[in-house]
């Protein structure tokens, strides 16, 4: 995705759109932690996770789960009738 696509998904799950100046400095410090590469597209930089990336990525879910994941299961059973 590039930086645009990137801001209007995370308006579609947050309900508010990221500024220019929140997504670019955040994409640089990805790409300078080596967590994703742009790819330049004529006037755009296609973003794609890296494999640090990806495996960041695998980590912080597994870290979310355990630190959350009960909560999740607290919710299921306390909507089930």
């Amino acid at each position: 995705m590039n930086g645009q696509e990137l801001a209007r998904r995370i308006a579609e799950r947050r309900g508010s759109r990221p500024t220019p100046g929140t997504i670019y400095p955040a994409l640089r410090d990805l790409a300078v932690r080596k967590l994703i590469d742009g790819t330049s597209d004529g006037k755009q930089v296609v973003y794609t996770l890296t494999e640090t990336g990806k495996q960041g990525l695998v980590e912080a879910r597994r870290y979310f789960y355990h630190a959350f994941g009960d909560i999740f299961e607290d919710c299921k059973t306390s909507h089930s009738v």
